[in-house]
Protein backbone atom coordinates (compact mmCIF):
# COMPACT_ATOMS: atom_id res chain seq x y z
CA UNK A 1 0.00 0.00 0.00
CA UNK A 2 3.28 2.17 0.95
CA UNK A 3 4.47 1.27 -2.80
CA UNK A 4 1.62 2.35 -4.82
CA UNK A 5 1.02 5.70 -2.53
CA UNK A 6 4.57 6.92 -3.55
CA UNK A 7 3.56 6.02 -7.04
CA UNK A 8 0.43 8.21 -6.61
CA UNK A 9 2.33 10.64 -5.53
CA UNK A 10 4.92 11.16 -7.84
CA UNK A 11 2.61 10.75 -10.87
CA UNK A 12 0.75 13.78 -9.76
CA UNK A 13 4.01 15.16 -9.10
CA UNK A 14 4.91 15.06 -12.99
CA UNK A 15 2.10 16.12 -13.97
CA UNK A 16 -1.12 13.60 -13.97
CA UNK A 17 4.88 9.98 -23.64
CA UNK A 18 13.31 1.19 -37.33
CA UNK A 19 13.08 4.18 -40.11
CA UNK A 20 10.90 2.37 -42.64
CA UNK A 21 7.37 1.82 -43.20
CA UNK A 22 5.63 -1.08 -41.64
CA UNK A 23 2.28 -2.90 -42.47
CA UNK A 24 -0.18 -3.58 -39.81
CA UNK A 25 -2.66 -6.68 -39.42
CA UNK A 26 -5.81 -5.70 -38.36
CA UNK A 27 -7.08 -8.58 -36.26
CA UNK A 28 -9.79 -6.15 -34.95
CA UNK A 29 -13.72 -6.61 -35.83
CA UNK A 30 -14.79 -3.60 -37.79
CA UNK A 31 -17.71 -3.32 -35.56
CA UNK A 32 -15.98 -0.51 -33.41
CA UNK A 33 -16.92 1.86 -36.99
CA UNK A 34 -20.35 2.46 -34.63
CA UNK A 35 -18.01 5.01 -32.91
CA UNK A 36 -17.58 7.18 -35.47
CA UNK A 37 -20.39 10.18 -35.42
CA UNK A 38 -22.03 10.77 -38.46
CA UNK A 39 -21.77 14.92 -38.37
CA UNK A 40 -22.16 17.30 -41.38
CA UNK A 41 -20.04 20.20 -39.85
CA UNK A 42 -17.70 21.33 -42.50
CA UNK A 43 -14.12 20.45 -41.65
CA UNK A 44 -10.78 20.34 -43.56
CA UNK A 45 -10.24 17.11 -45.84
CA UNK A 46 -8.20 14.84 -44.06
CA UNK A 47 -6.13 12.17 -46.47
CA UNK A 48 -6.94 8.78 -45.34
CA UNK A 49 -4.26 7.72 -42.75
CA UNK A 50 -1.22 5.81 -43.92
CA UNK A 51 0.11 2.91 -41.74
CA UNK A 52 3.87 4.03 -41.44
CA UNK A 53 6.37 5.60 -38.99
CA UNK A 54 7.77 8.57 -40.03
CA UNK A 55 10.76 9.69 -38.46
CA UNK A 56 10.83 13.83 -37.53
CA UNK A 57 12.54 17.04 -36.08
CA UNK A 58 11.16 19.75 -34.63
CA UNK A 59 12.18 21.72 -37.93
CA UNK A 60 8.97 20.20 -38.96
CA UNK A 61 6.83 22.82 -37.33
CA UNK A 62 8.55 25.71 -38.71
CA UNK A 63 9.85 29.02 -36.91
CA UNK A 64 8.79 28.79 -33.28
CA UNK A 65 6.27 31.43 -32.21
CA UNK A 66 7.11 33.14 -29.11
CA UNK A 67 3.62 34.22 -27.19
CA UNK A 68 3.19 36.89 -24.16
CA UNK A 69 0.83 36.16 -21.52
CA UNK A 70 -1.87 38.64 -20.20
CA UNK A 71 -2.14 37.71 -16.58
CA UNK A 72 -6.02 37.05 -15.68
CA UNK A 73 -7.33 38.56 -12.71
CA UNK A 74 -10.27 36.01 -10.67
CA UNK A 75 -12.33 36.80 -7.44
CA UNK A 76 -11.84 33.19 -5.98
CA UNK A 77 -8.89 31.42 -5.10
CA UNK A 78 -8.25 28.92 -7.70
CA UNK A 79 -5.30 26.38 -7.81
CA UNK A 80 -5.72 24.62 -11.29
CA UNK A 81 -4.47 21.24 -12.52
CA UNK A 82 -7.00 20.75 -15.03
CA UNK A 83 -8.89 22.93 -17.80
CA UNK A 84 -11.28 23.14 -20.40
CA UNK A 85 -12.79 25.19 -22.62
CA UNK A 86 -16.65 24.55 -23.75
CA UNK A 87 -19.13 26.55 -25.31
CA UNK A 88 -19.32 30.01 -22.92
CA UNK A 89 -18.07 28.39 -20.02
CA UNK A 90 -14.00 28.04 -18.70
CA UNK A 91 -13.90 24.94 -16.37
CA UNK A 92 -11.18 24.47 -13.70
CA UNK A 93 -10.16 21.52 -11.55
CA UNK A 94 -8.43 22.64 -8.39
CA UNK A 95 -6.08 21.65 -5.91
CA UNK A 96 -7.79 22.11 -3.29
CA UNK A 97 -10.11 20.55 -0.37
CA UNK A 98 -13.20 22.61 -1.45
CA UNK A 99 -14.78 23.66 -4.57
CA UNK A 100 -12.99 21.44 -6.58
CA UNK A 101 -14.54 22.17 -9.70
CA UNK A 102 -15.64 25.63 -10.93
CA UNK A 103 -17.38 26.85 -13.80
CA UNK A 104 -16.79 30.90 -14.87
CA UNK A 105 -18.48 32.25 -18.20
CA UNK A 106 -16.61 33.98 -20.40
CA UNK A 107 -15.27 36.20 -21.15
CA UNK A 108 -15.99 38.04 -17.69
CA UNK A 109 -14.67 35.25 -15.56
CA UNK A 110 -17.97 35.09 -13.20
CA UNK A 111 -17.89 32.22 -11.48
CA UNK A 112 -21.56 30.55 -11.72
CA UNK A 113 -21.04 27.41 -10.10
CA UNK A 114 -18.49 25.72 -7.74
CA UNK A 115 -18.27 22.01 -6.56
CA UNK A 116 -17.03 18.99 -4.93
CA UNK A 117 -15.15 18.43 -1.72
CA UNK A 118 -11.77 15.75 -0.37
CA UNK A 119 -12.77 13.54 2.15
CA UNK A 120 -14.32 10.39 2.86
CA UNK A 121 -18.08 11.45 3.47
CA UNK A 122 -21.12 11.04 1.44
CA UNK A 123 -20.35 12.30 -2.36
CA UNK A 124 -16.85 13.54 -1.18
CA UNK A 125 -13.86 12.40 -3.36
CA UNK A 126 -10.80 10.45 -1.64
CA UNK A 127 -8.71 10.96 -4.42
CA UNK A 128 -8.28 14.25 -6.86
CA UNK A 129 -11.37 13.17 -9.32
CA UNK A 130 -10.44 13.68 -13.20
CA UNK A 131 -11.99 16.45 -15.79
CA UNK A 132 -13.39 14.16 -18.25
CA UNK A 133 -14.22 15.56 -21.92
CA UNK A 134 -16.96 15.12 -24.27
CA UNK A 135 -18.76 15.98 -27.78
CA UNK A 136 -21.77 15.42 -26.47
CA UNK A 137 -23.40 18.91 -27.41
CA UNK A 138 -25.96 18.82 -23.50
CA UNK A 139 -22.77 17.87 -21.35
CA UNK A 140 -20.32 20.12 -20.27
CA UNK A 141 -18.28 17.99 -18.76
CA UNK A 142 -17.63 14.33 -16.90
CA UNK A 143 -16.53 13.44 -13.94
CA UNK A 144 -14.42 10.36 -13.22
CA UNK A 145 -13.65 9.33 -8.96
CA UNK A 146 -10.33 7.29 -9.32
CA UNK A 147 -10.98 5.16 -5.53
CA UNK A 148 -14.55 4.59 -7.32
CA UNK A 149 -14.40 4.02 -10.71
CA UNK A 150 -18.08 6.36 -10.51
CA UNK A 151 -18.43 8.84 -13.29
CA UNK A 152 -20.46 12.02 -12.37
CA UNK A 153 -21.88 14.03 -15.43
CA UNK A 154 -22.40 18.18 -15.30
CA UNK A 155 -25.05 19.14 -17.77
CA UNK A 156 -24.81 22.57 -19.24
CA UNK A 157 -28.67 23.45 -17.77
CA UNK A 158 -27.81 22.48 -14.19
CA UNK A 159 -23.90 23.27 -14.23
CA UNK A 160 -24.22 20.42 -11.27
CA UNK A 161 -23.18 16.97 -10.57
CA UNK A 162 -24.93 13.92 -10.94
CA UNK A 163 -23.64 10.57 -10.68
CA UNK A 164 -23.78 8.67 -14.13
CA UNK A 165 -22.35 5.05 -14.14
CA UNK A 166 -19.20 2.88 -12.50
CA UNK A 167 -16.45 1.86 -14.71
CA UNK A 168 -15.24 -1.76 -15.00
CA UNK A 169 -12.19 -2.13 -13.09
CA UNK A 170 -9.45 -4.58 -15.13
CA UNK A 171 -6.97 -4.87 -12.46
CA UNK A 172 -6.34 -5.20 -9.07
CA UNK A 173 -3.50 -2.71 -8.75
CA UNK A 174 -3.00 1.11 -8.98
CA UNK A 175 -4.64 2.56 -11.89
CA UNK A 176 -6.20 6.37 -13.40
CA UNK A 177 -7.82 5.91 -16.57
CA UNK A 178 -8.45 8.88 -19.47
CA UNK A 179 -11.57 8.80 -20.64
CA UNK A 180 -13.53 10.56 -23.70
CA UNK A 181 -17.44 10.50 -23.60
CA UNK A 182 -18.70 9.84 -27.30
CA UNK A 183 -22.30 9.92 -26.52
CA UNK A 184 -24.03 9.02 -23.33
CA UNK A 185 -23.31 5.82 -23.89
CA UNK A 186 -20.07 4.74 -25.19
CA UNK A 187 -16.53 5.92 -23.92
CA UNK A 188 -13.06 5.36 -25.19
CA UNK A 189 -10.59 5.26 -22.35
CA UNK A 190 -7.04 4.35 -21.28
CA UNK A 191 -6.48 2.09 -18.47
CA UNK A 192 -2.97 0.10 -17.05
CA UNK A 193 -1.97 -3.51 -17.96
CA UNK A 194 0.22 -5.24 -15.85
CA UNK A 195 3.15 -4.66 -18.75
CA UNK A 196 1.64 -1.51 -20.59
CA UNK A 197 -1.49 0.95 -21.34
CA UNK A 198 -4.47 -0.32 -23.29
CA UNK A 199 -6.65 1.50 -25.29
CA UNK A 200 -10.67 0.34 -24.49
CA UNK A 201 -14.19 0.88 -25.85
CA UNK A 202 -17.15 1.15 -23.41
CA UNK A 203 -20.56 1.01 -23.99
CA UNK A 204 -23.10 1.15 -21.67
CA UNK A 205 -25.25 -1.16 -22.49
CA UNK A 206 -23.45 -4.09 -22.93
CA UNK A 207 -22.57 -7.20 -20.83
CA UNK A 208 -18.95 -6.91 -21.03
CA UNK A 209 -18.45 -2.99 -21.10
CA UNK A 210 -14.38 -2.66 -21.57
CA UNK A 211 -13.07 -3.96 -24.81
CA UNK A 212 -9.15 -4.33 -25.51
CA UNK A 213 -9.01 -1.83 -29.03
CA UNK A 214 -5.17 -0.92 -28.89
CA UNK A 215 -2.36 -2.12 -26.70
CA UNK A 216 -0.40 1.12 -26.15
CA UNK A 217 3.01 -0.91 -25.67
CA UNK A 218 6.11 0.72 -27.69
CA UNK A 219 7.56 -2.27 -29.80
CA UNK A 220 11.26 -3.17 -28.87
CA UNK A 221 10.65 -1.32 -25.95
CA UNK A 222 10.09 -3.53 -22.26
CA UNK A 223 8.26 -1.63 -19.57
CA UNK A 224 5.19 -1.45 -17.21
CA UNK A 225 2.34 0.89 -17.18
CA UNK A 226 4.28 3.68 -15.99
CA UNK A 227 7.04 3.53 -18.75
CA UNK A 228 4.20 4.83 -21.57
CA UNK A 229 2.08 7.39 -19.46
CA UNK A 230 0.69 9.75 -21.91
CA UNK A 231 -1.93 11.81 -22.89
CA UNK A 232 -4.95 10.96 -25.32
CA UNK A 233 -7.42 12.24 -27.50
CA UNK A 234 -10.61 11.61 -29.56
CA UNK A 235 -11.73 12.95 -32.93
CA UNK A 236 -15.27 11.48 -33.66
CA UNK A 237 -15.72 13.14 -36.78
CA UNK A 238 -12.29 12.06 -38.51
CA UNK A 239 -12.30 8.79 -36.59
CA UNK A 240 -8.97 9.30 -35.10
CA UNK A 241 -7.50 8.54 -31.19
CA UNK A 242 -4.02 10.54 -30.86
CA UNK A 243 -1.76 9.12 -28.20
CA UNK A 244 1.26 10.96 -26.73
CA UNK A 245 3.52 9.07 -24.62
CA UNK A 246 5.16 11.44 -21.74
CA UNK A 247 8.84 9.95 -21.68
CA UNK A 248 9.17 9.04 -25.65
CA UNK A 249 8.58 12.18 -28.19
CA UNK A 250 6.05 9.92 -30.33
CA UNK A 251 2.54 10.47 -30.91
CA UNK A 252 0.20 7.45 -32.09
CA UNK A 253 -2.45 8.03 -34.30
CA UNK A 254 -5.20 5.30 -35.20
CA UNK A 255 -8.37 5.04 -37.57
CA UNK A 256 -10.75 3.48 -35.50
CA UNK A 257 -12.79 2.29 -38.47
CA UNK A 258 -9.85 0.61 -40.35
CA UNK A 259 -7.68 0.12 -37.26
CA UNK A 260 -4.64 1.82 -39.07
CA UNK A 261 -1.48 2.92 -37.45
CA UNK A 262 0.45 5.81 -38.14
CA UNK A 263 3.56 6.30 -35.75
CA UNK A 264 5.23 9.78 -35.15
CA UNK A 265 8.66 9.57 -33.79
CA UNK A 266 10.80 12.70 -33.51
CA UNK A 267 14.50 12.89 -32.54
CA UNK A 268 14.74 13.46 -28.95
CA UNK A 269 15.89 12.14 -25.80
CA UNK A 270 13.91 8.77 -24.91
CA UNK A 271 13.55 6.88 -20.92
CA UNK A 272 16.23 4.44 -20.19
CA UNK A 273 14.75 0.84 -20.90
CA UNK A 274 14.55 -1.82 -17.81
CA UNK A 275 14.03 0.87 -15.62
CA UNK A 276 11.05 -0.17 -12.43
CA UNK A 277 8.18 2.07 -11.64
CA UNK A 278 9.99 4.22 -9.24
CA UNK A 279 12.89 5.02 -11.49
CA UNK A 280 10.69 5.63 -14.60
CA UNK A 281 9.21 8.46 -12.44
CA UNK A 282 12.02 10.22 -11.12
CA UNK A 283 12.13 14.12 -12.14
CA UNK A 284 15.84 13.32 -13.39
CA UNK A 285 14.14 11.81 -16.28
CA UNK A 286 13.38 13.74 -19.30
CA UNK A 287 9.61 14.16 -20.21
CA UNK A 288 8.16 15.13 -23.15
CA UNK A 289 4.73 15.69 -23.46
CA UNK A 290 2.57 17.48 -20.79
CA UNK A 291 -0.87 17.33 -21.51
CA UNK A 292 -3.72 17.37 -24.68
CA UNK A 293 -6.53 19.80 -25.84
CA UNK A 294 -7.89 17.80 -29.00
CA UNK A 295 -10.12 19.91 -30.95
CA UNK A 296 -12.04 19.38 -33.78
CA UNK A 297 -10.04 20.46 -36.58
CA UNK A 298 -6.44 19.71 -34.90
CA UNK A 299 -5.19 18.18 -31.69
CA UNK A 300 -2.65 20.52 -29.42
CA UNK A 301 0.12 19.17 -27.30
CA UNK A 302 1.82 20.62 -24.32
CA UNK A 303 5.33 20.34 -24.45
CA UNK A 304 8.57 20.16 -22.08
CA UNK A 305 11.81 18.02 -23.14
CA UNK A 306 13.62 18.76 -20.50
CA UNK A 307 13.92 16.90 -16.91
CA UNK A 308 11.14 18.19 -14.35
CA UNK A 309 14.76 19.47 -12.07
CA UNK A 310 15.93 21.74 -14.88
CA UNK A 311 12.16 22.72 -15.31
CA UNK A 312 12.25 23.73 -11.12
CA UNK A 313 15.45 25.55 -11.62
CA UNK A 314 14.77 27.48 -14.53
CA UNK A 315 11.48 28.82 -13.41
CA UNK A 316 13.53 29.31 -10.12
CA UNK A 317 15.80 32.10 -12.18
CA UNK A 318 12.92 33.21 -13.80
CA UNK A 319 13.33 31.38 -16.96
CA UNK A 320 9.62 30.26 -17.75
CA UNK A 321 8.59 28.40 -20.79
CA UNK A 322 6.69 25.87 -22.15
CA UNK A 323 5.77 25.06 -25.60
CA UNK A 324 2.75 24.51 -27.29
CA UNK A 325 2.33 22.22 -30.34
CA UNK A 326 -0.26 22.04 -33.01
CA UNK A 327 -1.27 18.93 -35.38
CA UNK A 328 -3.33 17.44 -37.78
CA UNK A 329 -5.64 14.53 -37.38
CA UNK A 330 -3.54 12.50 -38.86
CA UNK A 331 -0.49 13.36 -36.31
CA UNK A 332 1.44 15.82 -38.94
CA UNK A 333 3.05 19.09 -37.46
CA UNK A 334 1.00 22.45 -37.86
CA UNK A 335 2.55 24.73 -35.84
CA UNK A 336 4.99 25.41 -32.35
CA UNK A 337 4.75 27.77 -29.84
CA UNK A 338 6.47 29.01 -26.87
CA UNK A 339 4.70 30.64 -23.89
CA UNK A 340 6.23 32.67 -21.02
CA UNK A 341 5.52 30.74 -18.19
CA UNK A 342 4.69 27.18 -17.24
CA UNK A 343 1.52 24.67 -16.20
CA UNK A 344 -1.41 23.19 -17.42
CA UNK A 345 -2.85 24.24 -20.80
CA UNK A 346 -6.21 24.44 -22.55
CA UNK A 347 -7.24 25.80 -26.26
CA UNK A 348 -10.38 27.84 -26.78
CA UNK A 349 -10.65 27.57 -31.17
CA UNK A 350 -13.72 29.97 -30.96
CA UNK A 351 -11.46 33.04 -29.32
CA UNK A 352 -7.95 32.05 -30.97
CA UNK A 353 -6.54 31.58 -26.84
CA UNK A 354 -4.43 29.41 -25.03
CA UNK A 355 -5.13 29.34 -21.38
CA UNK A 356 -2.07 28.50 -18.91
CA UNK A 357 -3.05 27.81 -15.38
CA UNK A 358 0.52 28.82 -13.81
CA UNK A 359 1.89 26.87 -11.34
CA UNK A 360 5.55 29.03 -11.72
CA UNK A 361 4.15 32.07 -10.83
CA UNK A 362 2.25 34.55 -8.78
CA UNK A 363 -0.31 34.75 -11.64
CA UNK A 364 -2.86 31.45 -11.26
CA UNK A 365 -3.99 31.98 -14.75
CA UNK A 366 -2.90 33.49 -18.29
CA UNK A 367 -4.14 33.98 -21.94
CA UNK A 368 -2.14 33.99 -24.84
CA UNK A 369 -3.63 35.00 -28.09
CA UNK A 370 -3.33 32.97 -31.14
CA UNK A 371 -1.63 34.41 -34.05
CA UNK A 372 -3.09 34.51 -37.02
CA UNK A 373 -0.39 33.48 -39.20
Amino acid sequence: MVRLTMIYLLVIFLGISCNQNHSIINEKSSSDSSFVNDTSARMPILPELKSEEVHLTEKAFGSTIDLTGTPLNFKEIIKPSQLLVKNKYLVTKNARKDSLFMIFELPDLKCVSAFGVMGRGPDEFVYPPELVETEEDSILFYIYEINTEKIYKVNLKSLKPEYYLTLPKHNKGFDIKQIFFTNNKNAIYVSNTSKSKMIYTFNKDSLQQGKELLDLAIPGIKGSWTTYIGDFGVNMYYGRIAYAYKYFKRIRILDINSMTERHIVFDAEELTEGQNDIATLEPTNITHFWGMSPKKEAFWMLYSGRTPIDVQSANRNNNKYIFVEKYDWNGNPLKRYRLDDWGYFCIDNQNRTIYLASTASINSMLKYDIPEI
